[in-house]
């Protein structure tokens, strides 16, 4: 009876200590909470989910503890839902910064579009403004009367033949010829095909200068559209220029060529103002390159 009563108390004391463990509570424990913050789903948020695991370990049965295996098990368990959760926001970065960079692209591209039909719009302005300033004020900027008398470059010095007619022309002449120096003489060329199909330029007439020795300004020139040999020449551009006072010290001559020379007169047109370069060539002030005193 004795042992008996033993084994019943120990028993009883053994369940008492069980009973006990299970409802301690330790020091700084503080309960789950009954509402935690939504982490997306179902999912428990990293906070959570470690104060449920301490509570199971605070709670265990002493008599059959957690083995260590399901500590692992449950710790590795913990850490790939943080590497979750880690991805996921990370995901959710990486798609925000995506649709920005989309929409940005999309207002690049906009803009562009933009851009290039402003440029579109601007050019047609000026090409229209080029081809029909009708306007004398707009052109108030070259001072028209202020070049007369100032030498023009143009960069056109050919005429275009149609027929046979004899033609007049008239060059520049900045300093008085001497027929001395080497031989002054006005050339006229014009473009032809090689053999291997390139353009190259032919001597089509040379008219000498030696009888206007001693003269300058404009010369005024008659060509009867015949070649050196006697040959009416073909329709087509003819380029006319003149080299004149060889300098014996550099070998080169003085050149001039149709289209350049002294502004003589300011004639307007439409309130265009043309620009007269000689007796025979008149163009517009805007085709003019340049203009400059006369030495």
């Amino acid at each position: 009876m004795t042992t008996t009563n033993t084994t019943n108390t120990t028993a009883t004391n053994n369940t008492n200590t069980a009973t006990n463990t299970n409802n301690s509570t330790f020091p700084g424990d503080s309960p789950i909470p009954s509402k935690d913050k939504p982490t997306g789903g179902n999912s428990l948020n990293n906070e959570a989910f470690m104060r449920l695991f301490l509570e199971q370990l605070k709670n265990q049965d002493p008599t059959a503890p957690m083995e260590t295996q399901e500590i692992l098990t449950q710790t590795a368990q913990l850490t790939q839902v943080e590497a979750q959760e880690k991805m996921k926001t990370a995901m959710e970065k990486m798609t925000t910064a995506m649709e920005s960079m989309q929409k940005t692209n999309e207002k690049t591209i906009e803009a562009q579009e933009k851009l290039i039909q402003t440029q579109d719009n601007m050019l047609k302005t000026m090409q229209t403004l080029a081809g029909s300033i009708t306007d004398g004020n707009i052109l108030n900027g070259y001072s028209a009367v202020d070049v007369i008398g100032k030498i023009a470059e143009t960069g056109y010095s050919a005429i275009t033949l149609s027929n046979n007619d004899k033609v007049n022309f008239s060059l520049y002449f900045d300093k008085p010829i001497d027929a001395s120096k080497g031989d002054p003489k006005v050339t006229i060329t014009t473009k032809v095909k090689d053999k291997d199909g390139k353009d190259t330029t032919q001597i089509v007439k040379e008219i000498s200068l030696k009888e206007y020795d001693g003269k300058s300004g404009y010369i005024e020139f008659e060509w009867d559209t015949r070649d050196d040999g006697g040959s009416f020449v073909k329709a087509g551009e003819y380029n006319i220029s003149a080299e004149y006072n060889l300098d014996s010290k550099t070998n080169k001559y003085l050149t001039t060529e149709m289209g350049r020379g002294e502004v003589q007169s300011i004639v307007y047109d439409k309130g265009v103002p043309y620009i007269k370069l000689g007796d025979h060539f008149i163009m517009p002030i805007t085709s003019a390159q340049t203009f400059y005193p006369k030495k």
